[in-house]
Parts: C-alpha cells; structure tokens; sequence
C-alpha cells in the first residue's frame, strides 16, 4: 500500500473523526443548553430538528468516510491478522472499538427516527427534547471512548 493512499486515508478518517465526534460534543455541551434557555417547546423542538437536518449531510459523509477509509486503514496496519482473528491485543482494541460505533449507530438511527418526528409535535416536543439531550450526551461519551480507543490502537 502506498505511504500517500495511507496518508490520504489517515487525514480524511481523522477528518470525519472531527465531524461526527465533533457535531456530538457541541451540541451535548455548548448549543443545547443555550437553546434550552433562550427557546421552549415546540420552538425549540422546530430548532433541534432543523440542527438535526442539517448535519444530516455530514454525518452521513463521515460515515461513508469511516468505512472507505477505515478499510484501507486496516488493510495497511501490520498489526490486522485477517478477519475475525482476534489473537493479539490491537485486534481486541479494534472490536471494541467497532462494537461501539455500532452502538452509536444505532443511538443515531434512535435519534433520527425516534425522537426527531417526537420533537416536531408540539404536544410531545418539550419529553422529546430530554430525550434528544440525552441520546445527544450519549452519543458524545461514545464518542470519546471511540477516540481513547483508537490512541490505545496506535500505541500497540
């Protein structure tokens, strides 16, 4: 594998990392309890879910980024020793660190369905948006534990 197509996937798989990590802990610690304070109700369940459409694009792109780029990570880290061969500790790392992102997945596909359809019903917009911050929240300690992951994986 050539050191630029290594370079270039490192550069847009940690590009990603910033989007999607990044789009999470904002939210959790800066905007929602901005907009918590200065919109109520259905305003602010109208606000979130235009937040939640608009990153839309970009969580998607970083996805679709994750898995191209992460393949081609893999495949050129001399510590991979095939699929499902889980016989030394970077191996491990790397399950882990999947099984997490799968879960974040799922909190995402929770949040797209579940709860952004709640937050634009004025009647259940005010229940929606703890449940949005809470799923919002989640979403971001995954997010950390899948980057200290990803360090443990470098060192090993």
């Amino acid at each position: 594998m050539t050191t630029f197509l290594l370079a270039v996937s490192i550069w847009l798989h940690a590009l990603a990392t910033v989007v999607l990590i990044g789009q999470y802990t904002l939210l959790s610690l800066i905007y929602l309890p901005v907009f918590a304070q200065q919109l109520k109700g259905s305003t602010l369940g109208a606000m979130l879910d235009g937040v939640a459409g608009r990153a839309r694009f970009f969580i998607f792109g970083a996805l679709g980024l994750f898995i191209v780029t992460g393949v081609v990570l893999m495949f050129g880290d001399a510590n991979y020793t095939g699929f499902g061969d889980f016989g030394n500790a970077w191996s491990v790392v790397m399950l882990a660190k999947h099984v997490l992102v799968l879960v974040m997945i799922g909190i995402g596909v929770y949040i797209d369905r579940g709860i952004l359809t709640r937050l634009a019903e004025p009647s259940t917009a005010e229940a929606a948006t703890g449940s949005f911050r809470r799923a919002v929240s989640a979403m971001m300690i995954c997010g950390l534990v899948v980057l200290l992951l990803t360090a443990v994986a470098q060192v090993l």
